[in-house]
């Protein structure tokens, strides 16, 4: 049986595995950003709103008015409220898809990575023009004390157990 040599090469590869965890954390961090700055814009608008609704409140003659006031702000809070939302959903949404993407590549490099010993066993194996094969056989009903032989594809008798113990 001839030995075929295999250079050792590492599962995972710093020069190709820290580019992919770069490039996730910088789609997570992306995202992150754009939620902070939904954030910020938010409480900016929020602010002013609330400014011109107190000048308001503060101009009012009766205190009919300032409950008016208040009342006619529902319907405009609950749209900004979705808006917001929708928003923060759609934010999600790009950034799930952007570390899907990430994930995906790496997943392929993964899969090529564990492909090339496979693919250099199958090329040493064909280069040798024929594989070994053992074949273990066993009578039909095999007794503590029985030997098992080894016989290789051909069916030629490789070796005997003959220090008593089984292939059990």
């Amino acid at each position: 049986m001839h030995a075929a040599t295999l250079n050792y090469s590492p599962l995972f590869r710093r020069d190709t595995d820290l580019p992919g965890a770069f490039d996730g954390m910088a789609c997570a961090v992306a995202g992150l950003e754009k939620l902070v700055e939904l954030n910020v814009q938010t409480v900016k608008t929020s602010l002013r709103e609330q400014e011109v609704l107190a000048g308001a409140a503060l101009s009012s003659r009766s205190l009919n008015e300032v409950i008016e006031l208040q009342s006619q702000q529902l319907p405009a809070a609950l749209k900004k409220t979705f808006a917001y939302w929708r928003h923060v959903q759609e934010i999600a949404v790009e950034t799930g898809g952007g570390l899907a993407s990430v994930m995906q590549t790496s997943f392929q490099s993964l899969v090529t990575t564990l492909q090339a010993p496979v693919d250099i066993a199958t090329s040493a194996a064909s280069e040798q023009g024929r594989t070994s094969r053992l074949l273990s056989t066993y009578p039909a009903r095999a007794t503590a004390g029985t030997p098992a032989a080894i016989v290789n594809s051909s069916g030629r008798k490789i070796s005997d157990n003959e220090s008593g113990g089984s292939f059990h």
